[in-house]
Parts: C-alpha cells; sequence; structure tokens
C-alpha cells in the first residue's frame, strides 16, 4: 500500500501546486468569479502556470524531486496565507435538489469505476510510449534531452510537465491521476457554465454525456493530453462569455494565459487563441483598445514561447515536427511528414462515409473510440440556434471540430463534444423529461460490461475496473505483461544493451518501461536512415543504371538536376563520374551538395549499395545534387545507381569559368545492373557504423523472414523473442 500512497500523494501535490498558483493568480487579478468556478478555474489556471514554470525548470536541467518539493511547498502555503485574507465568494444560482443529486449520483458512479483504472499501472498505447516516454527522459536528464531524437521528444509537452511532477513522487500512475484530474474538473465546468448563464438543466445533461462517453472516459484515465486540451478550451469558452458581462482586462490576462496553456498542451489547440481573438473583435461595435489587445495575446504568448523557443534552438523549427518543408533541417524529413500526416487523415477500413456517424457512436473499431448512442442525435443540437448562447456552442463545435480533419481518430473530435452536448441539451429542453431519459439512457448504455454487447470488440475503451491492480494486491509487473506485449522484453533488454547504446526499431515500444534509448524507423531523420539501410537487401537494391553520356568536357563541377514536377521521390544509391571508361577517384577535395536533403549526399558518394540519398520529399524543379572539384576535372559520363524516379526529368549540367551552371545534355540510357552480393553484411555493418547494435524486429516487418531464415548473411545474433517481436544482436 505504500506504493499506493505514493501515487495518490504524487498527483494529490501536483493538483494542489496547480490549485494554489491558480489561486495567487486570481487574487492577484481581483477576479469576480463564484464559489465553485473560483475553485475549477484555479486548478485550470494553475495548472497552466505550472506547466510553464516545469518547462523552465526543465530548460535550466535543475527539474529535480527536491525543487519540485520545496517550490511547491512554498507556493502552497503562500496559497493558504492569501486564502485567510480573501474575501467570501457567492454561490451560483440554484438548480432543483432532485437534479443535481442525481448528477452526483451517476458522476459518483462513473467516478468510483475510472477512478480504479486511472490507479492501475498505465497501459495505454500512446501513455506508456511517447507520452511518459518523454517524461521519463526528461526525468533522467532533470530536464530536456537534447540527444534525444523523436518527433514526439518534439511536440509541445505542457501536460507532461505536470506528469513529471506527480512521477518523481508516485511514477507513471500519478500521471495518469493528474489527467483524470482534468477528466473529472470538464464536467464539473459544464455544470457551472450551466448554472451562471440560465441552462443548469442543460449542462447537467450534457456532463452526464460527456463524463459517461466511452472514449472521452479511456482518455480520461489514461496519460493522454486531450482532457486537459478539451478543458483549457471550455475554460476559455467560459471565460469570454464571462468576460462579455463585465468587460474586465484582468480577465481577458487569464483567458489569453489559457489559450496558450491550450497549445503548450497540444498543436491541435491552436485555434484557441484566434477563436478569443475573434471573440473579442466581434463582440464590441469597435475595435477593441490596444490594452484589451495586449492582455489577451501577450500572456498567451509567454505560455507559447518555451515550446517554439526550445524547438527553434534546438531542430531549427518552430512548429517540429511539422512544417519541415517550410524550416529545413536535418531531424525530421519534410516528406517522412507528409507519409505521416497522410496516414493520420484517411480512413483505411470504412467504405462509405454514412459509415462515420455509427462508428462514432455505436461500434468504434475503425475510429478508435466512441463517443456513445445519443450522440446519434447531434443534429437535434441544431433546435440550439433559437439562443445566442446555442449558436456560440455551436460555432465552437464547429472551430475545435477542424483538427480532427487532420486524424480520423476519435479522440480528435473531444474538443467539440462538450459543445455539442451542451448544444443538445439546450435544443431538448422544452421536450418533457428528455433530458434526465437521455443522460441516464448514456449512462447505463456506455457502462463498460453494456457497452461491449454492441461495440466492435477492438473498440479502444475501459474494460473492467482493474481494483486489485490499482491498490497493488496484484504485482505490477503481471499486469504489464498481460497487457503490454512488449514489456516481456525488458528484461532481456535492459541485461543485453548496455545504458546509453541505442536500439533500432520499425515500430513504436513502451518508452516508459524500457530503460534504453530506442530509436523508432518514422520518428526521426535516423529512424528513416536506418530503416533505409536495413531495407535496402530486399526493397531498394539499385537495380538500374542511369547512364547520360557527352562529349568529353573539362570542368570543375557536375551536377543532375530535376526539372519537372512528380509525385515520387528522388533516390541515387551513388554518383559515379567517368572519364573514358574510367571512374574519377573521389577526393576529399570535392565539395558534395545537394537539394532537399542536402545532409545526407554522402550516401551517394559512399560505395555502399545499402545507403542512398534521397530528397525526402517528392521530386519538383531544381532538386538537384551536385559535386564541385578542387580543380579542373575532364568528364564525359554520369551514371547513377538507384532506382529511377521515372516521372522525373534529368539533365546534367557543368560548372563553366564565369562561374555559370551550362546544361550539357538530359539523354539517359537506362540500364539493368548487377551488383555485388553480401548487401545484407554491408546494411548490419552500415547500421553499427550508425551506433545500433541491437534491433527489434516484429514478425510483419519486410525483413522479419528473411532474417530469420539467414542470420548468417545478415550477422545478427537472435536473442530473445515475445508476441511476435524479435530482438537481435548485430556481431
Amino acid at each position: 500500500m505504500r506504493e499506493v500512497a505514493n501515487i495518490l500523494f504524487g498527483a494529490a501535490f501536483t493538483v494542489a501546486v496547480s490549485v494554489a498558483l491558480g489561486a495567487l493568480l486570481l487574487a492577484r487579478l481581483r477576479l469576480t468569479l463564484y464559489r465553485w468556478e473560483a475553485a475549477l478555474f484555479q486548478f485550470v489556471a494553475g495548472a497552466g502556470c505550472l506547466s510553464f514554470l516545469i518547462a523552465i525548470l526543465c530548460t535550466l536541467h535543475i527539474a529535480r524531486k527536491g525543487v519540485f518539493q520545496w517550490g511547491g511547498l512554498i507556493v502552497i502555503v503562500l496559497a493558504l496565507r492569501q486564502a485567510k485574507r480573501a474575501p467570501g465568494r457567492k454561490s451560483l444560482p440554484a438548480v432543483p435538489l432532485t437534479w443535481i443529486a442525481s448528477f452526483f449520483l451517476i458522476f459518483s458512479a462513473l467516478f468510483i469505476y475510472y477512478f480504479f483504472n486511472a490507479l492501475a499501472p498505465e497501459v495505454s498505447p500512446d501513455g506508456a510510449g511517447y507520452h511518459l516516454g518523454n517524461v521519463v527522459h526528461t526525468w533522467r536528464h532533470s530536464g530536456f534531452d537534447w540527444d534525444y531524437r523523436s518527433m514526439y521528444a518534439y511536440l509541445s509537452q505542457g501536460t507532461e510537465m505536470l506528469f513529471l511532477v506527480a512521477f518523481a513522487f508516485g511514477r507513471h500512475s500519478a500521471a495518469a491521476l493528474v489527467h483524470f484530474t482534468y477528466f473529472c474538473t470538464l464536467p464539473l465546468l459544464m455544470v457551472c457554465w450551466g448554472r451562471r448563464f440560465g441552462y443548469p438543466k442543460a449542462s447537467l445533461f450534457a456532463a452526464i454525456v460527456i463524463f459517461a462517453s466511452p472514449v472521452i472516459a479511456k482518455d480520461g484515465v489514461s496519460a493522454y493530453n486531450d482532457l486537459a486540451v478539451v478543458t483549457l478550451i471550455f475554460a476559455v469558452f467560459y471565460l469570454l462569455q464571462a468576460w462579455d458581462e463585465n468587460k474586465s482586462s484582468n480577465l481577458l490576462i487569464v483567458i489569453g494565459l489559457l489559450s496558450g496553456a491550450a497549445y503548450a498542451v497540444k498543436y491541435t489547440a491552436f485555434l484557441t487563441l484566434p477563436f478569443a481573438f475573434a471573440w473579442v473583435c466581434f463582440s464590441r461595435r469597435h475595435f477593441p483598445s490596444r490594452r484589451d489587445l495586449l492582455c489577451l495575446i501577450l500572456p498567451a504568448l509567454v505560455m507559447v514561447a518555451p515550446w517554439t523557443l526550445r524547438n527553434w534552438f534546438w531542430v531549427g523549427n518552430p512548429f517540429a515536427p511539422f512544417f519541415n518543408s517550410w524550416f529545413p533541417n536535418p531531424y525530421y524529413h519534410a516528406g517522412m511528414e507528409r507519409i505521416y500526416a497522410d496516414l493520420l487523415r484517411h480512413y483505411t477500413a470504412i467504405k462509405h462515409y454514412w459509415e462515420i456517424p455509427l462508428q462514432l457512436t455505436l461500434r468504434g473499431g475503425f475510429v478508435e473510440g466512441t463517443f456513445g448512442p445519443v450522440f446519434l442525435l447531434s443534429p437535434l443540437g441544431l433546435l440550439a440556434l433559437r439562443f445566442k448562447s446555442g449558436r456560440r456552442l455551436l460555432l465552437a463545435a464547429l472551430v475545435f471540430a477542424l483538427p480532427a480533419y487532420l486524424n480520423i481518430g476519435a479522440r480528435f473530435l473531444i474538443p467539440s463534444a462538450p459543445f455539442l452536448a451542451l448544444a443538445m441539451g439546450i435544443g431538448l429542453s422544452e421536450v418533457p423529461a428528455a433530458l434526465p431519459v437521455l443522460a441516464l439512457f448514456q449512462a447505463l448504455a456506455c457502462w463498460p460490461p453494456i457497452l461491449s454487447t454492441y461495440c466492435d470488440p477492438w473498440n479502444w475503451r475501459i474494460t473492467s475496473s482493474p481494483v486489485r491492480a490499482a491498490l497493488r494486491l496484484d504485482p505490477e509487473a503481471s499486469y504489464l505483461f498481460r497487457n503490454i506485449a512488449d514489456y516481456a522484453l525488458k528484461i532481456p533488454i535492459e541485461l543485453a544493451v548496455p545504458p546509453g547504446e541505442r536500439i533500432f526499431s520499425f515500430a513504436g515500444r513502451p518508452d516508459a518501461y524500457i530503460d534504453r534509448d530506442i530509436v523508432v524507423s518514422y520518428e526521426s531523420t535516423l529512424g528513416n536512415l536506418a530503416q533505409d539501410v536495413l531495407r535496402a537487401p530486399k526493397g531498394y537494391k539499385p537495380e538500374h543504371a542511369l547512364r547520360f553520356k557527352f562529349l568529353p568536357v573539362t570542368t570543375r563541377g557536375v551536377r543532375v538536376v530535376n526539372s519537372v514536377n512528380a509525385t515520387d521521390f528522388w533516390t541515387v544509391a551513388e554518383m559515379r563520374l567517368r572519364s573514358q571508361g574510367r571512374e574519377l577517384p573521389r577526393s576529399p577535395d570535392w565539395r558534395l551538395s545537394a537539394w532537399p536533403n542536402g545532409w545526407e549526399v554522402q550516401l551517394a558518394f559512399d560505395n555502399n549499395y545499402a545507403t542512398r540519398w534521397s530528397t525526402w520529399e517528392t521530386v519538383a524543379p531544381h532538386n538537384r545534387i551536385q559535386v564541385e572539384f578542387g580543380a579542373p576535372q575532364r568528364v564525359d559520363e554520369v551514371v547513377l545507381e538507384c532506382g529511377p524516379a521515372w516521372k522525373a526529368h534529368l539533365q546534367v549540367e557543368v560548372l563553366v569559368d564565369s562561374g555559370r551552371w551550362v546544361p550539357l545534355t538530359d539523354s539517359v540510357e537506362i540500364v539493368k545492373a548487377e551488383f555485388a552480393p553480401g548487401m545484407r553484411r554491408a546494411a548490419t555493418r552500415e547500421l553499427k557504423a550508425l551506433g545500433f547494435r541491437f534491433l527489434l524486429v516484429n514478425e510483419g516487418d519486410l525483413e522479419s523472414v528473411d532474417m530469420k531464415k539467414y542470420p548468417m548473411f545478415w550477422g545478427v545474433t537472435h536473442l530473445a523473442e515475445a508476441n511476435g517481436t524479435h530482438f537481435y544482436r548485430i556481431d
């Protein structure tokens, strides 16, 4: 039980420090809020401030348990002293006792069921993967790990900063409980909104609909960040409506702070600040004052700054891992970004669009979660258009649903769900008994044992309440073995791989539990390169040679340039220059360059067919690969050994004395080429040169069967296997 006590303390301490910071902030701004809403906004605003402060500590590499503990205690003491001097707050308008009692009865039953899921060992895919994986990397280094190259490490990590504080005391489950706190805060905020603005019954209905929603519940009990995002977004909406009543500049400061905090939690919340800005502008008959705009925008920029500046100095891209074509860098390919984004944006198993509403409400298997059957009545939310608040809710639902275009997962619609539920509640509020009946139906239909009778078996949802695992009456390791397939490889990996060494994997792994650095194929330029090297023997063997022949010319440089747009990548395994049938010997005086992806141009000049230079972008005019000589050279042939980009149009240009590049020929002969054997061993040797001595290969990976059949050719030794994943050492 000591472990459980540590978990509860870690989460409670993080929440208490957040509330204390929020109390100090709201007291300093002298905001007029009701009692319950003040308590909720103290947590939400204070958590944003705490996240910002922890990000600063991580930048300075002083993010340690003692700093959290003593700094947090000082904040709590200051808040308690402030509370003694604070005037009393009024209560929100009353709600009929039967309604509020029914709400808390259902809320409490769901809360208890969910609580044990949040307290249990963290096993969610992204929670055990990159969310807590980033936290563990940060914890090991007492700050940001500048050598850790993963696209997920470049994302803003506002919630992970809170996780870090909780993790310092209670490890993984404490972090999940912090996210669970946001989950519980959201419906309470919705109830407060309804009581303050005249829709108490609609808000009680909507709060139950949201709290019972399966995908929201599963996300909320996991170490994710989506419930933090939606709580911040709804808090901004709430305060904007409150600002309409008094036009307080101090209230705009909190709105700006929460808007920036939303972006700091997750990039998809970037619309929060523009939404708030548009609200402030259009709620007045004339353009808002400069003071109001500064009060809104400056706090938001302050909250955003740690993440944009970190990425700007770290990888040269303030919006990493996205917009890499705007901010080219050697750490993440623009082409990989496009491939990754395309995979997230398209439904793979849905044949007709009419299937989507059923998937989102009842089935859930192809959209990674379901919101519950009551959301089939979402069109009835249009009835709320009769009211000003209803129109605002529907507009917010539409705006914050837009990022779901970038990812078909149901949880990307969570930010719009509270607004839609409230609109439904307002629209149906005049129908006798509709709201209590539908709220009860949603709670019963989404109760996990009942939900399992009609949803897809693989629907992402809560399936049980693991009380014994949560209370650690059963060993944590056995629970992790049952729920995380790769956990069985933890001991073999940590015994075989020395600390500090990296492992290459084609798929993501539970980084939060495996105490070694794992480089994943699609998460970085290094991962892309390692993947290409391993796939060269089977998938990327350069079986063609593009030969450009021309009259002998003496020049200081040669390049091959593309002149058209195409959908392919252009790759070159080796570029060779010849004179009278003999290859020019490569010299250290040669200056090699390419565009794009000039950082990897050496791969086309290393005499290794297991490596290749690639544009890592779709082919475009002025793509090139280029050599400038230290002294003039006589050349009459250029050979590109590669898998040809058939849609590209390539031509050879030479550098003349005036410094201009002059086109020479675009006439090319494509011949089938025979390359030397031994590419398997060449691939693993190259991987070893990149710093990898260990591999994790799934049975579904392209190389798996061949590596399993011919380990001697690859030069690898099989060390362990678990649940279809093989662990190899490169000899």
